[in-house]
């Protein structure tokens, strides 16, 4: 059986905590098989141990956000509050729980060079790498955020060996990662804004299909402008996904769900 899939959201947040348990059984109701919960700094990355050890719908996923990463280095005008914690620590909390065996991924972590300059990549690149070292010695998939340094960040990748890689949300030149899929084998997952997105439409119409995956990154990036996202909307992906390839929809949650299973080791018992 092919359930649709949301690997990328974060049913941690706020946004959420007046009915986050609706949300979820919206999701179920909807024919999910998997929501995997991305997780950006140690509070987040607790919740969503909690959450999945309570409901087997959530798949857990463990990371450090790149301004997290270089949280002692924030300025102190930066435009909003970036939290100050011990990232090494975190890194070998994430390591543990891997080592456990209680991850489905490891994520999100990766480079951001838009809300912050070049001077601050060296301690990003450090972080990612140590996460990306994580994925590769447990054979996890690794969840990548990259704005503005996509060409950067598939470097990195590709000069350690990372095989199981999904970019979410990839905001670089759809050339680039098609080439990414081409040369390395690796996957793009596309949120549910590709409604009204025209990269996101180009990466559905032409990406090789067994490279897309779907996301949400709820609460972002609905749909509908300005309204909350929610795992739910994968559906209206994966429909944009068929009518582009002049498939079925059923084919088109077939391939989807075979990519993630791909990519993902996993059980299903939603």
């Amino acid at each position: 059986m092919a359930y649709y899939i949301d690997v990328h959201t974060h049913l941690t947040h706020e946004d959420f905590d007046p009915d986050r348990s609706a949300v979820i059984e919206r999701a179920r109701s909807a024919g999910l098989g998997a929501i995997v919960v991305n997780g950006l700094e140690p509070r987040s990355n607790r919740m969503i141990l909690d959450m999945a050890a309570r409901d087997s719908l959530i798949k857990p996923a463990l990371g450090i956000y790149p301004l997290d990463a270089v949280c002692h280095d924030i300025p102190a005008d930066f435009p909003f509050a970036v939290a100050k914690f011990d990232v090494s620590d975190e890194i070998r909390f994430i390591r543990s729980q891997a080592a456990a065996g209680r991850l489905a991924a490891i994520g999100e972590c990766g480079l951001d060079g838009y809300y912050l300059g070049p001077e601050y990549l060296p301690g990003q690149e450090r972080v990612f790498e140590q996460l990306i070292g994580i994925s590769i010695e447990f054979d996890l998939p690794i969840i990548i955020h990259t704005r503005k340094c996509e060409q950067r960040a598939g470097e990195i990748l590709a000069s350690l060996g990372a095989k199981k890689v999904n970019f979410h949300c990839f905001g670089g030149r759809v050339t680039v990662a098609k080439e990414f899929a081409e040369k390395y084998g690796w996957w793009f997952s596309i949120p549910a804004n590709c409604t009204v997105n025209e990269g996101f439409q180009k990466m559905l119409k032409t990406l090789p299909p067994e490279s897309i995956l779907t996301e949400t990154d709820a609460p972002y990036l609905g749909p509908v402008k300005g309204e909350r996202n929610e795992p739910a909307n994968v559906v209206g992906t994966v429909k944009r996904f068929a009518d582009y390839r002049g498939w079925s929809e059923e084919d088109a949650k077939n391939r989807v769900f075979q990519n993630f299973t791909r990519l993902f080791d996993l059980s299903f018992s939603a």
